[in-house]
């Protein structure tokens, strides 16, 4: 890492599970051995912020502090309340959790877990259906499986909400699978007694991530304001607090916009990291970089 720059983890969830199936393939929750030996070293080698830190030393304009770097999750599974909290508290490392308010204390699953769960669990050797063009699937084996996830996962992130939400029906329709949260622990949400113990930690922070992890800009204005204010009225109602860090679902650069800047800085939120690949110099609190450790080979350290 180079001196004057930031580096913010990006995780979802940490696990102790044995590879089922494809399930996990893309190594989005790490291995808990994996991900402790991560939390040793960076404690070892690294200046680590929490995202409270992160806002006040970008505010102060004195430049980040050498070889900076912050702990995030995404989502609010289950396993972050299991096995990350522990391991963070063990090490005293700050963590930021940003939760999908809809989701928590549910059964729900995201759709991009529904897409792997109904590919995986799918008895048939092949399936067809249509994306651009209807697209023929192999699922004979381990390879044909991930790669049908990763292209059907990749034509979805195009669509708006319903369009999406119209593959997906398809998808469970041609692999004859219903998707559910008991096919794997990784798919589990934390409950609210859970958010709330974490929230009562010191080195922790809660904040918001959408209802149900809708990509913002794809939504209308007023669909898109009403579900920052609603996540923040759930979590703020829940926790007895207010809310002030949030992150935006999916992150990349066409996933939010300044109108989505303006609402949740009218919401009192004071940053929101996005999920685009990289180490920060000069971005600013709502632009920021963060990288994905292990994520689809995604290298460690950084």
């Amino acid at each position: 890492m180079k001196k004057g720059t930031l580096t913010i983890l990006l995780y979802h969830g940490v696990t102790d599970e044995k590879q089922n199936g494809i399930v996990n393939f893309s190594g989005k929750h790490v291995n808990l051995k994996i991900f402790e030996d991560q939390m040793k070293f960076i404690k070892n080698k690294y200046n680590i912020l929490s995202m409270n830190d992160v806002v006040e030393i970008y505010n102060m304009g004195k430049g980040w502090p050498n070889n900076s770097v912050a702990v995030t999750f995404d989502d609010g599974f289950k396993n972050n309340y299991n096995f990350a909290a522990e391991i963070l508290d063990k090490y005293k490392i700050p963590a930021t959790f940003y939760i999908c308010a809809g989701m928590i204390d549910t059964n729900s699953m995201f759709w991009v877990d529904k897409i792997e769960d109904c590919i995986n669990r799918s008895k048939n050797m092949k399936i067809k259906i249509k994306l651009e063009d209807i697209s023929y699937f192999d699922l004979n084996n381990f390879s044909n499986k991930v790669n049908a996830v990763i292209q059907i996962k990749k034509y979805c992130k195009l669509l708006s909400s319903e369009k999406k939400d119209n593959v997906i029906k398809e998808l469970i329709e041609k692999t004859q699978v219903i998707p559910s949260s008991d096919s794997s622990p990784d798919y589990k949400m934390m409950t609210w007694s859970d958010v709330n113990n974490l929230n009562k930690n010191k080195l922790f922070i809660i904040g918001g991530h959408t209802l149900n992890h809708e990509i913002m800009s794809f939504q209308n204005t007023e669909n898109m304001k009403k579900d920052i204010s609603s996540t923040l009225s759930i979590i703020n109602y829940k926790l007895n607090q207010k809310t002030k860090h949030f992150s935006y679902p999916e992150g990349q650069k066409h996933h939010y916009n300044q109108s989505v800047i303006s609402t949740l800085i009218d919401n009192n939120i004071i940053c929101s990291p996005s999920a685009v690949d990289g180490i920060n110099t000069d971005e600013d609190l709502f632009n920021l970089k963060r990288i994905m450790p292990n994520f689809m080979g995604r290298k460690f350290p950084f």
